[in-house]
């Protein structure tokens, strides 16, 4: 699989969501029972789509950054000793994450500005 074929399985995964385009909040009570199963079927959603994403890059795993790579495997590992009590995975998941953010999020500010720049130019 090639990089361009990579990138454009996982635009075809990226851009399908649960009932498309209807509203998702309109009447919805937060305590239903049906609140509950859309927020489990959206997270199931996201975690097929990153099945997805994960098959269309696998053929460039060995390419991976070996620094990342450690990061990742570190924080899977920390994420499993946290076993099965949910609250504390949430909590976890949720450090982990904010760590994430708090490294990339003025380079991604950055580069998203760059890129809305030079896309408009063409």
């Amino acid at each position: 699989m090639s990089h361009g074929s990579a990138l454009a399985a996982i635009c075809l995964a990226a851009d399908s969501w649960p009932t498309k385009t209807t509203k998702k909040f309109a009447g919805l009570d937060p305590r239903s029972e049906e609140a509950y199963y859309k927020l489990v079927a959206y997270a199931l959603d996201i975690a097929r789509k990153l099945e997805y994403v994960y098959k269309a890059t696998r053929p460039f795993a060995l390419e991976a950054d070996p620094a990342l790579a450690a990061e990742i495997k570190r924080d899977n590992e920390t994420l499993e000793r946290v076993g099965t009590n949910w609250r504390a995975l949430a909590e976890e998941t949720e450090k982990i994450l904010l760590r994430l953010m708090e490294k990339s999020y003025d380079d991604h500010e950055k580069i998203l500005a760059l890129a809305a720049t030079e896309l408009s130019k063409r």
